[in-house]
């Protein structure tokens, strides 16, 4: 696998060379301190970034006419980390994981670089109008390989491809090293096809078709299926003129399943609602904060994704339930220096009810985090971290874990 990967980027780069020689391309570095043809705002305006996606890249190649540029960049990132109480991945502390009580297995020391990011990204002006791709990996798959996190082309307006969900607000997000972040975010890469409009100076609106994959438990009497109505997000946001913004957002779902005990086909409608926002309070200090609720949006809510509460049995029937579903997080940003921040992020996600699901089943967890980073030059930042986590349980069982996280990246 790394030698088809190494094989590849080594086919690109020969590939550009050929074309440079023929179309006279030029190759640059910039940064945000050396803007040079204004790449770098380009490069960092075309979309969105949410908190840990890498920055503008460092290396440009462009034509004459700068009708064209393309950007190769990314950053590595050695995170080490000492667990106090057995969660077992180094790269996510996930609430969900803690195991209770009685049943942890003690403190453990680790390092990884599965958050190292490599990304590259195109800009076009074409004759109907910009075009934007954008391609990304991080270095999670087995012994450490490539896995793809997004890939996208932007044309006006719409979004084709994967990227994060419409559903959320990743530039709410908080700054973590730890990169699962709030136990309540709304942190989903999905495939879509998404329509952003901006109708006015301050205003602007998204809607998409999501390929969502559902996460549910059947029991005895049900069956899983493949879906068949794709997921309907949409929000609305209003930024103002510090750069604040206040977001709200919808989503349809139409989960569908087999009844084995009438053996039919069934499609469960569900719903969430969420809102969101970024306050800057004044020049050195950030507040951001999101809230969710709804029924069968499990696989949205960063703690319990993939754990099977999106629909829950709850009888002998063969009747699936959608249970209602919430959480929130607050995060305060103080930068000290133009170097120097902090930021204190607390959250709470909650599973209303469990129905015919074992007593031990999840039933909240809480999330808080405290950090320091330093922007040590213009491509490197190091920090420390420590994060707690709670989760309880219908049983009443609760367990804690906590985590210091030590990470230094570099970009490129």
């Amino acid at each position: 696998m790394k030698k088809r990967f190494l094989i590849a980027i080594l086919t690109a780069i020969s590939s550009i060379s050929h074309t440079t020689m023929a179309q006279q391309i030029n190759i640059i570095s910039v940064s945000e301190k050396r803007d040079c043809h204004n790449f770098y705002t380009m490069m960092k305006e075309a979309f969105p970034l949410a908190y840990n996606d890498p920055a503008a890249p460092r290396f440009i190649f462009f034509d004459n006419n700068k009708n064209f540029i393309f950007g190769v960049g990314g950053y590595v990132q050695l995170t080490g980390v000492y667990d106090f109480n057995g969660v077992e991945n180094y790269n996510f502390f996930t609430t969900s994981a803690i195991a209770m009580k009685g049943h942890q297995g003690g403190a453990s020391y680790g390092m990884t670089i599965g958050q190292s990011r490599l990304f590259f990204k195109l800009i076009g002006n074409t004759d109907v109008g910009r075009l934007v791709s954008y391609l990304e990996m991080e270095f999670q798959g087995p012994q450490n390989t490539p896995k793809l996190q997004q890939a996208f082309v932007q044309f006006k307006g719409f979004t084709l491809g994967q990227t994060w969900s419409t559903f959320g607000d990743m530039t709410a997000v908080p700054t973590t090293i730890d990169e699962e972040g709030p136990s309540s975010g709304i942190e989903i890469r999905q495939p879509m096809i998404r329509y952003t409009c901006r109708f006015h100076e301050h205003w602007e609106s998204s809607l998409a078709l999501e390929y969502a994959q559902a996460s549910y438990s059947t029991g005895e009497y049900a069956k899983t299926i493949r879906q068949k109505i794709p997921d309907i997000p949409l929000n609305i946001r209003y930024t103002t003129s510090n750069k604040s913004h206040f977001q709200l957002g919808a989503i349809l779902r139409n989960i569908s399943y087999q009844n084995q005990v009438t053996d039919k086909d069934k499609i469960h409608t569900c719903w969430g609602i969420m809102g969101s926002g970024l306050l800057n309070l004044s020049s050195a200090t950030s507040l951001m904060f999101q809230t969710e609720y709804g029924k069968g949006i499990a696989n949205y809510i960063q703690d319990i994704s993939g754990m099977g509460y999106d629909l829950i049995p709850i009888s002998n029937d063969g009747e699936l339930k959608a249970p209602g579903m919430w959480g929130l997080f607050a995060a305060c940003q103080h930068n000290w220096t133009s170097d120097l921040y902090s930021t204190l992020t607390y959250s709470y996600a909650r599973l209303e009810e469990c129905g015919n699901l074992n007593k031990d089943t999840y039933k909240y967890a809480q999330y808080a985090a405290i950090n320091l980073l330093w922007n040590f030059s213009e491509y490197g930042t190091t920090g420390l971290e420590y994060v707690f986590g709670r989760r309880n349980d219908f049983n009443h069982d609760y367990g804690n874990a906590s985590r210091i996280n030590a990470m230094i990246q570099y970009n490129f």
